[in-house]
């Protein structure tokens, strides 16, 4: 008898798994903004399918992009990786001898 309950437990269980992490998507641009303002379904979409952490991010005109309070550029939506200038590995010569 106690199989017959799991059985009709596990159909049940799934049905509130499912209808809980349906909702799990569609919030996501909640919890993503961009320059200030709630990223779009979409944008929260591909920043969750990349793997970013929930948060604030700014973007400039140019695509590059990071975390708002932190300066460092983190990518370019164009795909543009940044410079050595920018990810601060650009070194003067005179640097090199010290």
């Amino acid at each position: 008898m106690a199989a017959s309950n799991s059985s009709k437990l596990t159909p049940a269980a799934l049905a509130v798994v499912g209808f809980a992490t349906a909702a799990y998507p569609a919030k996501a641009h909640e919890w993503y903004s961009i320059n200030g303002v709630p990223a779009s379904p979409e944008a929260a979409g591909v920043m969750a399918a990349r793997g970013l952490p929930i948060g604030d991010y700014w973007v400039r005109n140019d695509g590059d992009w990071g975390s708002m309070g932190d300066a460092d550029v983190q990518g370019n939506v164009y795909g543009r990786r940044p410079s050595l200038l920018e990810r601060g590995l650009l070194y003067a010569p005179r640097e090199w001898l010290r």
